[in-house]
């Protein structure tokens, strides 16, 4: 402010109204004014600037640190529900991993299953035509011994019919010797009935 319109507080040059303020009343704050601002003014309004700008400093800090209380506790929120998310990803994933581990191993028990089925169906299946070729062999080997004994009774029968025969033959020829004089040699004698 000039120094002139300090002056002009001092005098003012109102005009005077009937209704209007206490003209002493109003020198005398218009005098007080001047007088303030004449000596102490700056000081104070320097203070007072000092202390208006620290209020608005401390109102933009504590705005400041609201805001940042704000984003602190958003950035809280937003990791605590990104933990979740995470966790509950993990979870599902696990759960997941677990029923495929389940279904794989349920799958390679039914294949061990189905080979071992097959692998005792086989391996029946196998038996039973050893067991079949067994009895096949063995009625082959029956018929096989059945048709020795038929010829071991065959020969034996043609052994005695031939040991008949050549009895008879030895008989006929002694006597044959025995009629012509001759003695009959005892070794040939004895020879057929040993063979016999």
């Amino acid at each position: 402010m000039d120094w002139k319109d300090i002056d002009r507080i001092r005098v003012p040059g109102f005009a005077l109204a009937r209704r209007g303020y206490d003209k002493h009343e109003v020198d005398r704050f218009l005098a007080r004014l001047a007088d303030w601002l004449e000596t102490d003014a700056a000081s104070e309004i320097g203070q007072m600037a000092v202390t208006r700008k620290l209020e608005l400093v401390g109102k933009s800090t504590a705005h400041i640190l609201m805001t940042t209380e704000q984003e602190s506790t958003e950035l809280r929120r937003n990791a605590e529900q990104e933990c979740a998310q995470m966790i509950s990803e993990a979870e599902a994933a696990a759960l997941q991993t677990r029923e495929a581990a389940d279904e794989y191993a349920k799958q390679t028990r039914a294949a061990a299953d189905a080979d071992a089925q097959r692998m005792v169906a086989e391996a029946s299946a196998e038996a039973r035509e050893n067991v079949e070729e067994g009895e096949r062999r063995r009625g082959q080997i029956e018929a096989v011994i059945a048709d020795l004994e038929v010829r071991r009774d065959d020969a034996l029968s043609d052994l005695e019919r031939l040991r008949g025969e050549l009895g008879t033959t030895i008989s006929s020829h002694r006597q044959a010797a025995r009629a012509n004089g001759k003695k009959p040699e005892a070794s040939r004698d004895k020879e057929p009935a040993a063979k016999a």
